[in-house]
């Protein structure tokens, strides 16, 4: 007697399928399944389906819907059109066919393949099937990346949603343009982050003025509802990643992430020597002058803190004491004025005398309008100088960069020039390992012993000569540094009020040292360092 099977069809079709044409779709698998299942006079159950989902993964809504079925009894036969419809990971295909499906009294027929469970010798005929789905998918995979990383080097972008700021063009979706829309909020982010306010700060700022967050704006700019369970704040990783991707400099950095393998979706990080960077494919929203200077600003000195205002301070974080080199502290007088005016007393202290006394360092103390005053004079002043005598200016830096790093850049260039001799020598011995042991002039563990340290010193000696390297290359950029700073500074010659982003901008630090006399009157040393140029003697 014929046993009576309630069948459950499964059909599946992912991306790389849809390019196979109308044979494989999940209509006409279900179609030419169930005319079997009418053929064979058996009871169809239920239909299972997955569109769009990759072959490589078992994690798929139809198909735990279809286990879950099997194993509460609902189904004994489970019927696809071929073995690739069940997945092209041989490993896992095989432990459903072989085990699972076995183990709960399911038949499984993959039809257009031959395969049947209940066949004897069908064992074979299975594997060799499933290895064949699975080197397909690994050669897809394959395929795709090597498109991909095509594209990347092209210089065209790859991705669901554009960044923030920018707009797929309509006549080439792998070129960006400027959204008029999005674009002020951008600007915006990196104008705050040059006021000192950090990345949270910046997120509370853009949710209390109710900037809608990226994803909001896209499904603005679709003219539809976002119902994906997303927050629509903003929040301080979001503000990260905007203040640190290249894109608003003009230039398309892709290859950043990738998947475990063809088996395993998983997005993972990729190092920064995978990375793929192409210069100037689209408009820069960003000059390379505030970019700089937000960049500096995650090592710089002057991050600042907040006081009870909730603001930075002007020079918060910037000053340093000349004598102990802690930094300076914000002082602020609060007391209530008649008129209702903020109080204007402000000023600096040193913070190692602030918070150990006189026994700890002195006081530095300096007036905030004073020191602006000074601050802003400086600037005008090598603006000036860099207007009408910016060659001599010029040589005035290189001249003083030179003299403090030439004694640097000669031990730099002795260290290097020894790992160089050193590097073909640890060659020779390993060479020499080799044939001692073939000639038995030294036991294998000897050999391998020696060959692991050869190969340790050459790794280490490889990576200080990159550092050496890279020293060497930051030390002979000095002239465009200084070239770069002259361009900026050089605007600033009428300079009326100072302000925190433009003393981000240009400054560095600024040391205080304290008060001295000189012929029965009070002095005192102010060193402003300018960034890319450090401090200019006069």
């Amino acid at each position: 007697m014929q046993e009576q099977y309630s069948v459950g069809i499964y059909a599946r079709l992912s991306r790389d399928d849809e390019r196979a044409g109308e044979s494989v779709s999940i209509e006409n698998q279900k179609e030419m399944l169930a005319r079997y299942v009418r053929e064979q006079g058996w009871t169809l159950y239920d239909y299972y389906c997955d569109d769009g989902v990759s072959g490589t993964t078992f994690d798929r809504p139809g198909f735990n819907r279809l286990v879950q079925d099997a194993t509460d009894h609902k189904i004994n036969l489970v019927l696809t059109k071929d073995l690739s419809r069940l997945g092209r990971d041989y490993i896992e295909a095989g432990k459903y066919t072989d085990f699972i499906f076995p183990s709960l009294g399911c038949r499984f027929i993959a039809l257009n393949d031959g395969v049947d469970t209940i066949r004897k010798n069908n064992e074979m005929l299975v594997i060799l099937k499933n290895v064949m789905n699975d080197l397909y998918a690994r050669d897809t995979s394959n395929k795709i990346k090597a498109v991909k990383l095509s594209t990347f080097k092209a210089g065209k972008y790859v991705g669901c949603y554009a960044p923030l700021g920018y707009r797929k063009s309509a006549a080439d979706k792998h070129i960006l343009e400027i959204d008029p829309v999005t674009a002020p909020v951008v600007r915006h982010i990196f104008d705050l982050r040059l006021q000192g306010n950090g990345f949270r700060k910046i997120a509370l700022i853009l949710n209390a003025e109710k900037v809608p967050a990226p994803r909001t704006f896209y499904y603005m700019a679709e003219g539809r509802e976002n119902h994906r369970a997303e927050t629509p704040f903003w929040n301080d990783v979001t503000v990260k990643t905007i203040l640190r991707n290249e894109v608003y400099l003009g230039h398309m950095v892709q290859n950043k992430t990738g998947t475990v393998s063809y088996k395993n979706h998983k997005q993972v990080s990729k190092p920064e020597s995978e990375w793929i960077r192409v210069e100037n494919t689209h408009e820069p929203l960003i000059s390379q002058e505030v970019w700089d200077a937000v960049q500096r600003m995650d090592n710089h000195p002057a991050r600042g803190r907040s006081g009870k205002s909730g603001t930075v301070s002007l020079f918060g974080g910037l000053l340093r004491c000349m004598d102990c080199g802690s930094s300076m502290r914000y002082m602020r007088d609060y007391r209530k004025k008649a008129s209702g005016k903020e109080p204007e007393f402000k000023s600096y202290v040193c913070n190692r005398y602030a918070s150990g006394g006189k026994n700890a360092c002195s006081s530095h103390y300096i007036n905030q309008k004073v020191l602006t005053q000074i601050v802003l004079t400086d600037i005008r002043c090598k603006a000036m100088w860099a207007q009408n005598s910016r060659e001599k200016l010029r040589e005035r830096i290189l001249a003083q960069k030179e003299s403090a790093g030439r004694e640097k850049l000669r031990t730099l260039q002795a260290e290097l020039s020894a790992i160089d001799r050193q590097l073909p020598e640890l060659d020779r011995l390993v060479q020499s390992a080799y044939e001692d042991k073939v000639l038995g002039k030294i036991p294998e563990n000897l050999c391998v012993q020696l060959l692991n340290g050869y190969e340790a010193e050459r790794k280490a000696k490889q990576e200080r000569r990159r550092e050496l390297t890279e020293q060497l290359a930051a030390s002979r950029e000095n002239e465009q540094s200084v070239d770069a700073w002259l361009d900026m500074v050089r605007d600033y010659y009428d300079l009326q009020e100072l302000d925190r982003p433009t003393l981000m901008r240009l400054i560095q630090k600024i040391e205080i040292s304290e008060k001295y006399t000189v012929d029965d009157h009070e002095e005192r040393d102010i060193h402003i360092y300018y960034n890319f140029v450090g401090y200019i003697e006069v």
